[in-house]
């Protein structure tokens, strides 16, 4: 092993793997309570009058027992059935469908007899909760990022604790603005608990007041309002987490308490810029993706050790080369930045998976897939690296591990249309049919309820329109697919996904046509067109692989 990174990656997962089997811990133990038996024997043999090398006898033991000991630690643990062998930690093989099991009992591989919508897990007994967008009461819809913000970044503190099941971001954002009745959310997320709030914020001073509600018996489990300076929004954050923790009665241990307390920033300036980035970036679109960048970088200017500043701009920069610009300074620049979050914050999920994405645009599947695996290692409740592993297992084409991600991201985010769209797309490219046709359904389902609430939704309606060709209704594939390509013809991803519907429904002509758009426009991500299923019939075309040969 004679490349540095390489035997800096060994040596980071071989202490990984030491804290992961408690071998630190037990050796710490094992010296405490040794030095203890010394310091007894010590004192109490000599007035036995015993020999003077019995406690050296009782030394050399204790020295003599350290390495089976460790030894013992590394090789079993105890768990719920006692004294049990411990597992060792999934390694990657690209050739295999393996996906790691994540730390809380919620399974990757969910049953296949009922794809479309995965069950939740009987034998979870963990509490589940969905953390609504708080309401912005500040009478400037400008303000609209940081009310969001706010929820999402105590989303993110709960995310990280095993004990919870936590709804992702998409699926509870869904119900931003709707005036919908409690138990009907909570049915739709499938939670038995949900956190509410309203943000105002004005100058320095900001209120924000949250509740947390029992759905079953209608109760507040807890409510607090807080009135304070901006500075200090981290501990109000931090107090919330906390509280709900306190109120479903989970219990945490030293580290998953202070895993809770937002450490991220002190910079209010900076944590303010790092949320309208992250507003700007959800858009999606070229100039807005712009814009993202400009705010992260803003807020590294405030705060240079502000890691999910770091990881948020790795992320815009890979997005921006995957589907807008595929300029490969992009691709340099996303493999600094998601390497400098890793370094100020190792054990963040949000930096593992932005690493993860930069290695993918960087062709390097194989360590891209560890920074995934990684990530689910720290955080199984996140959608993001189960998602984005999935991305990069199908454009490897290796569909059966991609199937497992995405129905793990669609568990995690049941309101979210897009991993039921990768994954029905993963099941074509298995032949699977019935089991495509299942999942298709569900996601037209999630389509119309997404452009139910925002029928300008380009998204919505090509990734809609490709779906509707695949299920044989031509004509709403070809109207939807035209519509999309009104609202946003600039738009690399549109002309991409509108190319897949017409690809599907045999157009080849306007498919290529539609793909040359895409790549002039700046679409970059050749692995994911090459294996894409819904592009099957263009694969012998000339002009199909010579617009991949014409890719990075």
């Amino acid at each position: 092993m004679s490349d540095p990174a390489a035997r800096s990656m060994a040596v980071r997962r071989f202490f990984s793997e030491l804290r992961r089997r408690r071998v630190m811990r037990v050796a710490a133990a094992y010296l405490i309570i040794g030095w203890i038996i010394v310091e007894v024997a010590a004192t109490v043999l000599p007035p036995l009058q015993l020999p003077v090398w019995t406690v050296t006898l009782v030394i050399v033991l204790v020295v003599l027992g350290f390495p089976p000991a460790v030894v013992m630690a590394w090789m079993f643990d105890l768990g719920p059935q006692g004294v049990e062998r411990t597992r060792a930690r999934p390694e990657v093989d690209d050739s295999d469908a393996h996906v790691p099991e994540p730390p809380p009992p919620a399974p990757v591989a969910i049953p296949r007899q009922s794809p479309a919508k995965p069950p939740s897990d009987t034998h979870d007994s963990r509490r589940s909760i969905a953390v609504l967008p708080f309401v912005n009461m500040s009478g400037d819809p400008g303000n609209e990022y940081f009310s969001d913000g706010i929820s999402e970044e105590i989303l993110n503190l709960l995310t990280k604790l095993p004990q919870l099941k936590v709804a992702s971001r998409t699926s509870s954002f869904y119900f931003k603005g709707k005036e919908i009745d409690i138990p009907t959310i909570a049915a739709k997320l499938n939670v038995d608990s949900l956190l509410e709030g309203s943000v105002r914020r004005s100058g320095n001073r900001v209120r924000i007041t949250a509740q947390l509600i029992e759905v079953e018996t209608d109760s507040n489990l807890w409510s607090e309002t807080y009135d304070r300076d901006l500075e200090n929004v981290f501990a109000i954050q931090d107090d919330i987490a906390t509280s709900i923790v306190n109120a479903l009665k989970v219990t945490l241990n030293p580290k998953q308490r202070r895993s809770i307390l937002y450490v991220a920033t002190t910079n209010v300036q900076a944590y303010d810029d790092y949320l309208r980035g992250r507003k700007f970036f959800y858009a999606m679109n070229r100039r807005d993706s712009l814009r993202a960048i400009d705010m992260y970088q803003r807020a590294i200017a405030q705060d240079p050790k502000y890691a999910m500043a770091w990881a948020g701009l790795a992320d815009a920069y890979s997005m921006r080369y995957r589907f807008l610009e595929a300029d490969p300074v992009y691709v340099a620049k996303a493999l600094e930045s998601s390497e400098r979050a890793l370094q100020l914050d190792s054990d963040s999920a949000e930096a593992h998976a932005s690493k993860g994405l930069a290695l993918y645009i960087d062709k390097q599947p194989a360590e891209a897939a560890r920074h995934f695996e990684t990530a689910i290692l720290i955080s199984a409740n996140a959608f993001e690296p189960y998602f984005l592993y999935g991305a990069c297992s199908s454009s490897q084409g290796d569909y059966l591990k991609a199937t497992r991600l995405y129905l793990r991201a669609a568990e995690i985010s049941p309101a979210d249309y897009l991993p039921l769209i990768y994954l029905a797309q993963a099941y074509s490219a298995l032949q699977r049919k019935d089991e495509e046709m299942q999942v298709r359904r569900r996601a037209t389902d999630l389509i119309q309820r997404a452009l139910d609430v925002n029928p300008g939704d380009a998204r919505a309606r090509y990734m809609g329109a490709a779906n509707f060709a695949t299920m044989g209704d031509n004509a709403k594939a070809l109207e939807w697919a035209d519509l999309a390509l009104q609202s946003s013809s600039d738009e690399p991803m549109v002309c991409y996904n509108a190319a897949c519907t017409f690809a599907v429904l045999g157009d080849s002509e306007r498919a290529l046509e539609l793909l040359e758009r895409a790549v002039e426009l700046g679409w970059g991500d050749r692995a994911w067109m090459e294996n894409d299923s819904d592009f099957v019939s263009l694969h012998d075309m000339p002009r199909f692989n010579a617009l991949l040969a014409s890719l990075h």
